[in-house]
C-alpha cells in the first residue's frame, strides 16, 4: 500500500462549512476538474477520468462514499478504482487558529500492484498522483465559498 498526503489551509472558511460543502457529491466535480483529464460524471456519486502520466494516462474512477463525523473530527470518505490505483481517498478537516480557518488534508492510500506496479509507482505514478492531489487541494480552495 502506498500513501500520499497533501495539506492546504483554507482561510476564512469554518470547518463545518467545508464539511457541509464536501459532503455534497455533486461538488466533487469542481475538485476534479483540471486534476484529471477527460473527466466525466458516471452517476450522482462517481466520476471517471485519467491521471496524466507517462507513457500513457491511467484511467481512474473516483467514488464519493460518505460523510463521517463519528470520531469527533470531520472526514469525507471516497474511494478510487482502477488498475494500480485502487484504494481510498479521504478528506480530513481540522480547525486552525483563528477558528475561521480550516486545514484540509487529502489522504490517498492505493495499491500499485506487485513487482511492475512497485517500479512504476516509484518512478512515475506517485509523482503524478501527488500532482493530482495538489490540484484537487487548489480547486477546493477556489471552489469552497468563504464564510
Amino acid at each position: 500500500m502506498t500513501v500520499i498526503t497533501t495539506d492546504i489551509l483554507l482561510e476564512g472558511i469554518r470547518r463545518d462549512s467545508v464539511f457541509d460543502w464536501l459532503g455534497e457529491p455533486a461538488h466533487h466535480q469542481a475538485l476534479l476538474n483540471g486534476a484529471l483529464r477527460d473527466l466525466r460524471k458516471l452517476d450522482d456519486q462517481s466520476y471517471e477520468g485519467k491521471v496524466p502520466s507517462k507513457p500513457v494516462d491511467r484511467p481512474l474512477r473516483y467514488v464519493f462514499d460518505r460523510k463521517d463525523d463519528s470520531h469527533g473530527g470531520r472526514r469525507i470518505l471516497c474511494r478510487t478504482e482502477g488498475r494500480r490505483l485502487a484504494g481510498s481517498l479521504n478528506y480530513s478537516l481540522r480547525t486552525m487558529k483563528p477558528s475561521t480557518n480550516t486545514l484540509l488534508t487529502i489522504h490517498l492510500d492505493y495499491q500499485p500492484g506487485r513487482l511492475l506496479g512497485a517500479v512504476l509507482d516509484s518512478t512515475i505514478l506517485r509523482r503524478e498522483l501527488e500532482t493530482v492531489l495538489k490540484r484537487i487541494a487548489q480547486n477546493a480552495s477556489a471552489a469552497i465559498p468563504r464564510d
